[in-house]
């Protein structure tokens, strides 16, 4: 039977660095040779790398969706599925319950917009304006059950919106 400590390892990485770093803290340094103010503050940093690896794969995920919404005729759509497919799905497998809070989607969403923009301008793409806020929620993004195909349609249907009402 696994202990509540090695489940929440299992379960939520980043929630469990800081319960943990937390716990080392309130020990008194008369109780052990550790180097607990050190040691803590690694396991937090351990917990804290998750944040920008998580929100690279969200950015791709999000770059690659625009992508498709934007050029759906594209000879590269089939691999820009398959990358949607690969970073959404490496994001769901990485992602921590204790990041939700951690993850500023609305910025993640800003720069993939840049990302997509840049890439499609350099290949001589008219770019209309982009939707200010992400199509798709957090939630959407970490589903499990993700279908790619349904997402798209999301970020062309806010496309859409916004050339049409211009919001």
């Amino acid at each position: 039977m696994l202990t509540k400590q090695a489940s929440e390892h299992d379960t939520d990485f980043y929630g469990w660095t800081r319960e943990q770093a937390g716990i080392l803290r309130a020990t008194s340094p008369a109780d052990t040779r550790l180097d607990i103010d050190d040691l803590a503050e690694e396991i937090e940093g351990m917990g804290r790398a998750e944040i920008p690896a998580i929100s690279s794969l969200l950015r791709q995920t999000l770059i690659h969706l625009l992508k498709s919404a934007l050029e759906p005729e594209s000879q590269t759509l089939t691999r820009w599925f398959e990358e949607i497919v690969t970073f959404q799905g490496d994001a769901v497998l990485a992602f921590s319950p204790g990041l939700k809070q951690r993850l500023d989607l609305e910025k993640i969403w800003r720069v993939a917009c840049n990302g997509a923009t840049r890439t499609l301008e350099n290949r001589g793409a008219v770019v209309p304006q982009l939707p200010s806020t992400c199509p798709l929620s957090l939630d959407d993004l970490l589903d499990p059950e993700f279908d790619p195909g349904a997402a798209t349609q999301l970020p062309s249907a806010a496309i859409q919106s916004v050339a049409k009402h211009g919001i």
